[in-house]
């Protein structure tokens, strides 16, 4: 992958853009949330819970 200087930030904001993707691209973003996801396995709790406090619910959500 070659590196790219940029003169201005909306210059390199504007050459992430795909206006037309292809198959590639979306292969390409597929293994990049296959990637994401091992480096943040953590699986969304279901749900509700109920708490008696706030700093129940504080406890909790530091644990998860």
């Amino acid at each position: 992958m070659t590196l790219k200087k940029y003169i201005s930030f909306e210059t390199a904001s504007k050459d992430l853009w795909v206006l037309n993707p292809d198959q590639k691209y979306y292969e390409k973003l597929k293994r990049l949330f296959i990637l994401w996801n091992k480096l943040n396995p953590q699986k969304p709790v279901r749900g509700i819970k109920k708490f008696r406090n706030y700093n129940d619910f504080m406890k909790y959500k530091i644990k998860f």
